[in-house]
């Protein structure tokens, strides 16, 4: 029996550091690699990358094993105690159980995640038929927790996909920082991705400014009004409201310089962007239609305010974007 509970020990503390040491790997993969490895025909390349598309199964069955496999861990040692001893002494056992505790942390959990996050996918490879194979003895226990998961996405939370979105943002974000460690991105370039991730879940409506915050004018009125008021404003675009305040697009000063205002008469319309639009989609669509500024309508079209262009590259870039002095007539 002394056998059995060594055996039953030491396998517990291997199972504890190949679980551990695995969850920690399947974060630090690289999904990239992975799709290069998969799309010339990696086997192992497309289980991994299977996964990494379901994390929830995975993490279900790595937590589940690590649980069971402390478990064990504790059975032995109560039952070795019992051996040796030959009595059934709780003190002993729960002393022994103490004991054993620093070397589980340190054997089955902090070497093995430190080891899987130097190399994880040289050390996943070679061990995954060996985790695939614990996986399926798992699956009474692992399908009910992922069927629980898969209720409460379909109720809303979804937390597989916020799941999915923070292991591409960490490989992402780790890959800028190797590129900047390694001279191919300057710090400017580093910093604008930076902001790209921090702005990628804000709404566009959170940047949302009313109309007395966008250099605007009513009309009708005269050409060197609209000047003026562009020169106050230092802007090369001005918003055009009705006699009611209404928005009715907006006019460049460029066109108001050559046209006058016959510009006025056929003003560009303004493009319209969801609420629930990002930031940085937002200055993508505006970047990509070259409109200066858009309306940020709800779901049913109603306007809740505006977003200028400028702005938004203010919040990217964490300052104002280049200026053109434009002349103005006197």
């Amino acid at each position: 029996m002394i056998g059995i509970g060594l055996l039953g020990l030491f396998g517990g503390l291997a199972l504890s550091g190949l679980f551990s040491g695995s969850e920690t790997g399947f974060y630090r993969l690289s999904r990239m690699r992975l799709m290069l490895d998969a799309a010339q025909e990696d086997r192992t390349a497309k289980v991994l990358l299977w996964f990494s598309n379901h994390p929830s199964l995975f993490v279900a069955t790595v937590l589940t094993g690590n649980n069971l496999a402390n478990y064990l861990i504790s059975l032995s040692t109560v039952t070795l105690v019992y051996e040796i001893w030959g009595t059934a002494n709780e003190w002993l056992a729960t002393a022994a159980s103490v004991l054993i505790t620093p070397l589980v942390f340190v054997y089955g959990e902090l070497l093995p995640k430190t080891v899987f996050l130097q190399r994880p996918e040289t050390l996943l490879r070679p061990i995954w038929p060996i985790l695939m194979a614990l996986g399926v003895l798992l699956v009474p226990i692992t399908f009910p927790l992922w069927l629980l998961g898969r209720i409460l996405a379909g109720l809303g939370s979804e937390p597989e996909r916020r799941l999915q979105a923070i292991l591409a943002r960490r490989e992402l974000m780790w890959i800028l920082s190797e590129a900047k460690a390694a001279g191919v991105l300057r710090p400017l370039q580093h910093r604008v991705a930076e902001k790209v991730f921090e702005l990628a879940h804000i709404p566009v409506s959170k940047v949302t400014e009313a109309v007395e915050k966008v250099p605007h004018a009513r009309l009708p009125c005269s050409l060197s009004e609209l000047l003026e008021k562009a020169r106050q404003s230092r802007t090369p675009e001005l918003l055009l409201l009705s006699a009611q305040g209404e928005p009715v697009g907006y006019v460049r000063v460029s066109d108001l310089l050559i046209q006058g205002m016959e510009a006025c008469s056929r003003p560009k319309p303004l493009p319209s962007i969801p609420r629930n639009h990002s930031v940085v989609e937002a200055l993508v669509r505006l970047f990509h239609s070259d409109d200066p500024l858009a309306k940020v309508a709800d779901e049913q079209g109603h306007s809740l305010g505006f977003v200028r262009r400028r702005r938004l590259y203010e919040l990217v870039l964490g300052g104002p974007p280049p200026q053109f002095e434009i002349p103005f007539r006197r």
